[in-house]
């Protein structure tokens, strides 16, 4: 019911609650109408900007009168969870038998995303599994899978569920390149590492020569040049005529990063310690990270691993589902300094080979490097190469031979 609450008081106030503006806005309106001072960092609370605890009697009981009700009992009194029941009811009966009116039935029934972001992505895995690719570009040009009704952890969500689907079913999503919507919440979510020499690598391509969105193309061209490193080809700089302002941040590292992939840049130190103070300044300063230490690891620069983690041991989480999502990187990246300065990391390798949060299109080159890691760490035993060595076939990218193993502490 707190997602029916949150859904009446956007209605009530004329605007979605998506920063601490909104709550300063929103809890002036509230003592106007209730007499009630209910503080914006309650709302903040409320509404998942910040990390916080179960919503108040108090906070709950002014938040149904602000929407008409007497208290929050009388306000769940009037949404009993039978209608919502019914409704899921009747979309998951037409999910295979009738998929457009089913479609038709969300985009009719619900205002918010979390009323129905499970049965969108149980609707596209029917699809998926029946290979209804029509109706599936029906879906992703929908008006429900337009991004700017979901925060980045929803899209998140979505993406690395609907991602895995497509990857199991082998789903040719070439076909959706002239959709609206598969490219900014599945595609950019979703990056299939293990794809790049296939269908995803094509998709990118297509995408490339077909967008005009400036992010999009700083996107596709940084996805392409971590394609160039894996397969051993020359890394050429990347450049994008936005700042840093007009960047998401996690694009932004993975910008920064392409540089630590060329093998003839000779300032990456300097660059790192650039690209570290550039960020300090920065509120979420932490999202900038990710992609640049994947960028670290990848090419194998362990001395800079060490100094991004000795500047920016101070930075933590402060929105937990997406950034927990990311964060599990900073564990191998932890790990992989341990090792180095010639401490055993046994109990952190099992802690990573049975790690949840990695993501679904990082995690078959999670596993590699966890590989190598146990390799160096049993002491260079020839059945821990051989297992490096299956995984590497797996993903079949030339640059990840016997000798990168051998030598990952070596470069």
């Amino acid at each position: 019911m707190l997602y029916q609450l949150k859904i009446n008081v956007s209605l009530k106030c004329g605007f979605k609650i998506k920063n601490r503006g909104d709550c300063v806005r929103l809890s002036d309106m509230i003592l106007k109408e209730t007499g009630v001072d209910l503080s914006y960092n309650t709302l903040r609370r409320f509404y998942g900007i910040v990390q916080g605890t179960k919503p108040s009697n108090r906070t709950l009981n002014t938040l149904s009168i602000y929407v008409g009700y007497k208290s929050y009992v009388d306000f769940c009194a009037a949404y009993p969870q039978k209608k919502n029941w019914d409704i899921h009811q009747k979309i998951y009966n037409q999910i295979v038998v009738d998929p457009k009116y089913a479609l038709e039935l969300m985009n009719d029934k619900f205002l918010s995303p979390e009323n129905y972001l499970e049965l969108l992505i149980t609707l596209i895995g029917g699809l998926t599994v029946t290979k209804n690719i029509e109706v599936l570009k029906l879906v992703f040009n929908s008006p429900l899978l337009d991004p700017k009704r979901y925060n980045y952890s929803e899209i998140l969500y979505l993406g690395n569920c609907v991602g895995p689907m497509f990857k199991q079913m082998k789903t040719p999503i070439q076909n959706f390149v002239s959709t609206k919507y598969f490219a900014p919440t599945i595609f950019n979510s979703f990056i299939d590492l293990s794809s790049l020499n296939g269908s995803y690598g094509a998709y990118c391509n297509k995408i490339a020569k077909k967008t005009t969105d400036k992010e999009q193309k700083l996107f596709t061209a940084c996805i392409m040049a971590l394609k160039k490193f894996l397969n051993n080809k020359r890394v050429t700089l990347v450049t994008t005529p936005l700042n840093i302002k007009q960047i998401h941040p996690i694009l932004y590292g993975r910008y920064k990063g392409i540089e630590i992939l060329k093998r003839n840049f000779n300032d990456k130190e300097n660059h790192t310690k650039t690209f570290i103070n550039e960020i300090s300044k920065k509120k979420n300063k932490i999202d900038y990270l990710f992609e640049f230490l994947f960028a670290c690891i990848v090419s194998g620069e362990v001395q800079l691993l060490k100094f991004v983690q000795e500047s920016t041991a101070h930075y933590k989480i402060s929105k937990p589902y997406y950034q927990e999502y990311h964060y599990s990187l900073f564990e191998l990246r932890d790990a992989v300094v341990k090792l180095e300065s010639g401490n055993d990391i046994s109990n952190e390798l099992f802690k990573l080979k049975n790690e949840t949060l990695f993501r679904n299109s990082h995690r078959d080159f999670v596993d590699l490097f966890i590989s190598i890691l146990d390799y160096h760490n049993s002491g260079k035993k020839k059945t821990k190469l051989e297992v490096y060595l299956a995984k590497a076939k797996r993903l079949n990218y030339p640059v990840f031979d016997k000798t990168y193993c051998e030598n990952y502490f070596s470069n």
